[in-house]
């Protein structure tokens, strides 16, 4: 993030790219956000994992990966459009230091805690789990805010504070590009994450004492 802060304050061919991506932005509006988050968060970190930790090799479980990430960070990426043009309506679009803080507090201790986060990790929980009164129920007990949940938000955090500190920077129509580049890493760690909990959920219980 700060190298991408660097090229963007101090090289010129850097800030006319990306005003030609905030051109496009302008032309094409939440349709813009949607499909850069569904290559952003759906279809790169995909094609990662299968770079990375499956020797190159696709299987059925990336089809279903894809099948189910693809609605769901689509649908985000709308919804994060909105929000960002929501922020510049209720703080303004300045990037002077109190304006950030505002929106930052805003995005990370409101909208993620209590909206986004909920709906993306309710969302994977429904696709892996099934469609089921079953599984809506555990979405409504405090297991899936202590077990789920939580450990969604901190790591959010360590991302998305420094994250959105640097989107707010940007003038508006760069700030959703912002949002999906750094949004592909950040699914690799909730992917990690969600993939943990399913493997540790499906170990059989053992007695150690």
């Amino acid at each position: 993030m700060l190298v991408f802060l660097s090229a963007y304050v101090s090289h010129e061919g850097t800030r006319a790219f990306l005003a030609e991506v905030a051109r496009v932005k302008g032309e094409v509006g939440y349709w813009f956000a949607l499909v850069s988050y569904i290559i952003a968060a759906a279809l790169l970190p995909e094609a990662l994992k299968v770079a990375f930790f499956q020797g190159g090799r696709v299987t059925r479980e990336n089809a279903r990966s894809l099948a189910a990430a693809v609605p769901i960070w689509g649908t985000m990426g709308v919804l994060v459009d909105l929000f960002y043009r929501l922020q510049v309506v209720w703080f303004g679009a300045g990037s002077d230091f109190l304006t950030i803080t505002k929106k930052v507090i805003v995005d990370q201790f409101v909208f993620s805690l209590l909206i986004s986060n909920p709906l993306v990790v309710g969302a994977f929980l429904l696709c892996t789990m099934g469609f089921t009164r079953a599984t809506l129920r555990k979405m409504f007990r405090w297991e899936f805010l202590t077990e789920r949940l939580f450990p969604v938000q901190v790591a959010g955090w360590c991302i998305w504070i420094p994250g959105v500190a640097l989107i707010y920077f940007m003038p508006s129509l760069l700030q959703i590009p912002v949002a999906a580049l750094i949004q592909c890493f950040w699914v690799l760690i909730f992917t990690t994450l969600q993939e943990r909990h399913r493997r540790v959920s499906m170990e059989p219980a053992t007695q150690t004492r």
